[in-house]
């Protein structure tokens, strides 16, 4: 009887595997990157993150844009490859009045960034710092990574842009963070002067 059942759970175990294994093989890869097969140049594939979060009490919906730039010249990063380079877009409202909106590119952080480094790099992401938002309820904190365009490298800056509710911000490099997927219940405000 003991061998019946190591032979059943064996069984089991080879089948889970097997349905473990199909259900990976349906699922869809992401393509990060996408080569010109004429020129060879690299572009990142765009993506847009939008969500709403409460801050003091009031609704907000904000947008990141992330996508790549035809009229700029190609860089070439430090492995040698060639890549177009890309940019952010950042908008918040608030009951359909804009309160921010602005396009980042790498230049813009060039008090942030080394001048070598941006040379041969560009604006690689952006996200909505979950980390931040835990700690200060009064702003709005996204991260915007400049960074070698290779979806294999680790060499980058992520930077911290803080966005007040009046449409100030400020750019600094970031320390605590924390980026995630978008997730639901961000604008539930648990402050007592919520709505």
């Amino acid at each position: 009887m003991k061998t019946l059942k190591i032979a059943v759970t064996a069984l089991l175990l080879i089948m889970a595997m097997g349905c473990k294994e199909e259900k990976k093989s349906n699922l869809p890869t992401r393509q990060v990157e996408v080569t010109d097969p004429n020129t060879g140049v690299i572009t990142l594939r765009d993506y847009t993150i939008a969500d709403t979060i409460a801050i003091n009490g009031k609704v907000y919906d904000y947008s990141c844009r992330f996508e790549p730039v035809d009229s700029m010249p190609i860089l070439i990063n430090p492995q040698g490859l060639e890549y177009k380079e890309s940019r952010v877009s950042i908008e918040i409202s608030h009951d359909s009045t804009k309160v921010f909106g602005k396009t980042f590119y790498k230049k813009d952080f060039s008090n942030i960034v080394p001048t070598d480094f941006l040379k041969s790099s560009t604006v690689v992401g952006v996200n909505y710092n979950y980390t931040k938002r835990d700690i200060d309820r009064s702003a709005f904190y996204f991260i915007i990574t400049v960074g070698d365009p290779d979806e294999t490298s680790d060499m980058s800056y992520p930077i911290e842009l803080k966005v007040d509710p009046n449409g100030t911000f400020t750019l600094k490099k970031a320390e605590n963070l924390e980026t995630g997927p978008i997730t639901q219940g961000l604008n539930i405000d648990p402050s007592e002067d919520a709505v």
